[in-house]
């Protein structure tokens, strides 16, 4: 089996391209002597000739000239590989990939992917959805993620970006409005459309579950939009952070109320690996820190509201 190196690659290409030894050699800090005696030798291990020796000059053989064209290629590309290896390590190139909880309101993304780009234009900015965040995140399928919930995870980092609150969406006219705020015991018995799967919710396993409370029905719906238009047809309530209902609460297409005296206030994280050896990442979390500070701590408390009026 034939063992070549880099550095035949080099020596045959240098020599087709200047076509004489004693310059070829210069070119790559070699004596002449040095310079023959590596062609000599890998002229022998190949078993015929790259090039004819003549007074004036070195010429390619017909399996010179293969040899060439495929040893450009390969040292082409092998340039290519390192300049694009020094981009990576210098953080000038590169991937970064978010995944955003599907019932957070992002409205910051389109600010934040503006400025994270002019500062850095060789990193591609993707914003996946995945089924599991802390999952992907573990398994390094995606570099953030912005979670609702600060799950204990090694090695997973946690920023706090800005504050929400979980409220009952209702109907107009739902008996439930007569209510200053919704209960858990209320829920019993009730028409619930919901964006996640019940069991693995952290409405169930806060609320629901440790009360023993059962619903009428339960409905597993992934589109927020679908959700809002359901509900202010009738067919029933949800639970879903106010960020994302502030539209159709504002032209009166739905009601809500604060769940519990205190209302269900939460924090929106971005959760990450500190140790990630991107060093644009943490730009990027200076930039959602900062856009995310500019906006509203979070929505008026519901209760407030009421006290209000």
């Amino acid at each position: 089996m034939l063992r070549l190196e880099i550095k035949h690659l080099r020596l045959v290409s240098t020599i087709a391209e200047v076509g004489n030894l004693t310059r070829a050699a210069h070119m790559l800090c070699l004596s002449q002597p040095a310079m023959s005696k590596q062609l000599a030798e890998l002229e022998e291990r190949l078993g015929f000739a790259l090039f004819h020796r003549t007074r004036k000059a070195m010429c390619l053989t017909e399996p010179g000239v293969d040899f060439h064209a495929r040893a450009r290629k390969i040292l082409g590309d092998m340039d290519a590989l390192e300049t694009e290896l020094k981009r990576y390590g210098k953080g000038t190139t590169g991937k970064l990939r978010i995944s955003i909880d599907s019932v957070h309101h992002a409205g910051w993304l389109p600010s934040v992917m503006k400025k994270f780009r002019t500062r850095h234009p060789g990193i591609e900015l993707e914003v996946r959805h995945v089924p599991e965040l802390l999952t992907s995140l573990r398994q390094r399928e995606i570099d953030v993620a912005v979670i609702g919930e600060a799950i204990e995870t090694p090695g997973v980092d946690y920023i706090p970006l800005n504050e929400d609150e979980m409220v009952a969406v209702l109907p107009p006219a739902h008996p439930l409005l007569r209510k200053e705020c919704i209960s858990v015991h209320d829920l019993a018995g009730a028409d619930m459309l919901y964006y996640f799967e019940l069991e693995q919710s952290y409405l169930y396993r806060r609320y629901l579950y440790p009360n023993r409370v059962s619903l009428g029905s339960f409905h597993h719906i992934q589109s927020i939009d679908a959700i809002i238009k359901l509900v202010q047809a009738g067919e029933g309530m949800s639970i879903l952070p106010k960020r994302m209902v502030q539209e159709a609460l504002g032209k009166g297409e739905i009601e809500v109320r604060p769940i519990g005296q205190e209302g269900f206030v939460f924090t929106w994280y971005a959760a990450l690996f500190p140790e990630s050896e991107k060093p644009y990442l943490s730009d990027f979390i200076g930039l959602l820190k900062s856009t995310v500070a500019n906006i509203p701590e979070r929505p008026e408390s519901m209760t407030a509201a009421a006290r209000k009026k």
